[in-house]
């Protein structure tokens, strides 16, 4: 009888301490939470998979944005531990709330129209044939802020002005000509490619705009800066420029 009680004993021990392991395992996870900005979408769904992979001790939680938005969001001082920003002004702004500034990709800037039945045009001077044209809000939205610098720069802005539809983030922009509500939108050429609704009418020459960069920032306040900056560090990577690169994203120098 003894023997069986120190049998019964003994197992009870080892299922009592596989899980405290577990719950040690468990705790021992670090929860990183990552504002990205919207035209990331794609690649960062990507990203999470690969990264947590190969990181089994680390959860990434993003929310995406239009780039001006999550610097609101900084600045109230939301519980965020990094950004992911597409405008070197917006990360800019927020150094006091900032630190590390990184890029870790570029972009291109397009002009899509919609697949079926567009209004064709050969340059951007044309861009008065167009009805609608779909932007993000210069305000908030780098895309548009570039897309208002293009056409201040061709020198059509103030006759357009009118015409112009702004979005919320760069993803409404394109959603917005895939939906035939916008005859024709600017946005990130790696925005362009992930719908079949749309296509490329003219490239924007990159003399017309601002450089178009992505930045990363560890948020000061953040109790995860260790972890955030491997994050960060990964998207400079070689694994990790190599995911940017498949959905279109230009190597930093």
């Amino acid at each position: 009888m003894k023997k069986w009680f120190f049998i019964l004993l003994g197992v009870s021990f080892i299922l009592t301490s596989c899980g405290h392991d577990n719950d040690m395992a468990a705790s021992e996870t670090t929860e990183l939470h990552i504002s990205v900005a919207a035209s990331l979408k794609d690649v960062m769904d990507n990203v999470k998979k690969t990264y947590e992979k190969e990181n089994p001790d680390t959860k990434l939680t993003f929310d995406f944005a239009g780039s001006g938005q999550i610097k609101e969001r900084v600045k109230s001082g939301a519980p965020i531990d990094g950004i992911l920003l597409a405008s070197e002004k917006d990360i800019d702004e927020l150094s006091a709330k900032t630190t590390e500034k990184t890029q870790f990709a570029k972009n291109a800037l397009v002009l899509i129209v919609p697949s079926k039945n567009a209004v064709q045009i050969s340059n951007l001077n044309e861009l008065s044939s167009f009805d609608k044209i779909a932007i993000g809000d210069p305000d908030s939205v780098p895309a548009g802020k570039y897309a208002e610098e293009t056409m201040q720069n061709l020198g059509v802005y103030k006759s357009l002005k009118e015409k112009l539809v702004l979005a919320s983030d760069v993803r409404q922009t394109l959603a917005y000509v895939a939906s035939g509500n916008a005859q024709a939108g600017f946005v990130y050429q790696t925005d362009a490619l992930i719908s079949k609704d749309v296509k490329v009418s003219q490239s924007v020459p990159e003399n017309l705009h601002s450089p178009i960069g992505y930045y990363a920032g560890i948020v000061k306040d953040s109790t995860h800066k260790a972890k955030t900056r491997e994050f960060l560090q990964y998207m400079t990577s070689k694994k990790g420029q190599e995911v940017l690169a498949k959905y279109g994203f230009k190597p930093v120098d």
